[in-house]
């Protein structure tokens, strides 16, 4: 049993995070850093079997549903996400099952001498982003996982996940997002993204724009990667979109897969769900066994994925939502325009620096008849007299609640039985919020 408590665990991670705050040109995050770590580790990564997720919109979600489909195949699957909502643990997890707080305590006590070795390299200390993927990593080869499924943090070609070599690499719809970091242009950022690519690899392709797809189909056709798009090689047809869901049925070059239904609202997840289920096919493949259909269907039907566009209260209607920049907010509001027709809606709202609030917020405005902007728990986040004055400029009701579980509480007050609170922006305003609308009126978060 590890000498370390959990939440010392906790206090030594964010200690990883403050130290982050110094800020490192993009360019400078080099792999090196990572790779000495895991050096210092025995190379995990080099004994594991993984598929790498990176995209700007639907990532997570593409993630959960392929380690589901893959689940129901009687795989055991590890999932590497992030950022976590309310536990860190969330970031780690083994068919559904958070790491341990005692697991995880036992692998922070043999990563840290291994972390603070990194003090003296010339590409400094490991950051908290890279020592949670070297966690992941450990744990998943502990577990012992058949396949372990990660999700890329930003863009693909540095982060810490590439150091990866995957047996297929997935990439979802690409948009702005980040552009600080990864480039002002579609192109620019497209390039980060097929940084995840491997010579000779299969790649599953969700839709892209014209843009970004011209860089996606040079970079693989550079190294001779197979492609398998979403859209042209996979055909997906959206039978219905309700309160329970969506259902749908997807068509791959090996067999079609009728009737199947994810229990998360929104059009576009049918999308990522085509792209899982491809992503799984191509998987299955290189031990030579396929799909089962009713496999597929039952991992699919059991999908949770909170936060994203989570129904959690019908008292009234509340809406939960991850989504902090244009792409991911504007399949929000097309979600509530057609779920939610008619209805008055109530929308928290706070994000953190590093998306394009402006332009965020205006994908979202014209679907809210008030407006409660907050200011997330978060070392960069947007101040709420900062992004109240951007709602202000194209909405005439604005409302400042400072601390973000209050605002919750004081938009779910302003709401009607009838009415629909819609909670977005950030990961640190789902996270609380989540936790505030437990037990009120309707609740239904688990």
């Amino acid at each position: 049993m590890s000498a370390w408590s959990y939440e010392r665990v906790l206090a030594w991670l964010d200690g990883l995070l403050n130290y982050e705050r110094v800020a490192i040109p993009y360019a400078q995050i080099k792999l090196e850093r990572i790779r000495a770590l895991l050096r210092r580790l025995g190379d995990p990564q080099d004994r594991l079997r993984t598929v790498l997720v990176a995209g700007t919109k639907g990532k997570g979600s593409t993630g959960a549903m392929l380690a589901a489909v893959l689940q129901a195949h009687g795989q055991r699957v590890g999932f590497y996400s992030k950022p976590h909502l309310w536990d860190y643990r969330e970031r780690i997890r083994v068919n559904d099952e958070l790491v341990p707080q005692e697991a995880l305590a036992d692998l922070v006590e043999r990563v840290a001498p291994a972390v603070e070795a990194g003090d003296g390299d010339p590409w400094g200390k490991p950051t908290y982003f890279e020592v949670s993927v070297a966690l992941a990593l450990l744990h998943f080869l502990e577990a012992r996982v058949d396949r372990a499924v990660f999700e890329v943090g930003i863009g693909g070609r540095l982060d810490a996940t590439n150091v990866c070599w995957p047996e297929v690499s997935v990439i979802t719809p690409i948009s702005h997002d980040h552009t600080d970091i990864l480039g002002q242009t579609l192109r620019e950022i497209a390039s980060e993204k097929a940084g995840i690519v491997r010579p000779g690899g299969t790649v599953v392709l969700a839709p892209q724009q014209p843009e970004a797809e011209e860089v996606l189909v040079a970079t693989c056709r550079e190294l001779s990667a197979r492609t398998v798009w979403v859209g042209e090689d996979v055909r997906l047809e959206v039978e219905h979109s309700g309160l329970g869901g969506v259902r749908f049925s997807v068509t791959t070059p090996g067999q079609r897969y009728e009737g199947l239904h994810v229990p998360l609202l929104g059009r576009h997840q049918a999308t990522n769900a085509a792209v899982a289920v491809a992503a799984a096919e191509c998987w299955a493949a290189v031990d030579g066994w396929s799909l089962a259909p009713d496999a597929v269907r039952e991992g699919l039907a059991r999908v949770r994925w909170p936060a994203r566009q989570e129904l959690v209260g019908t008292r009234p209607w509340a809406l939960v939502d991850v989504a902090h920049n244009p792409a991911s907010m504007e399949a929000l509001r097309q979600t509530v325009g057609e779920l939610f027709s008619g209805r008055r809606v109530v929308l928290v709202l706070g994000m953190v620096r590093g998306h394009d609030a402006r332009e965020t917020i205006s994908r979202i405005l014209s679907v809210a008849d008030e407006v409660v902007v907050t200011t997330p728990r978060h070392v960069r986040p947007v101040p709420a007299g900062e992004l109240a004055a951007l709602v202000a400029a194209s909405h005439p009701r604005v409302h400042v609640v400072e601390d973000c579980e209050q605002a919750v509480r004081w938009a779910f007050g302003r709401c009607a039985p009838e009415d629909v609170l819609v909670v977005a922006g950030s990961f640190f305003v789902a996270g609380p919020a989540r936790v505030v609308l437990a037990g009120r009126a309707g609740a239904s978060v688990s």
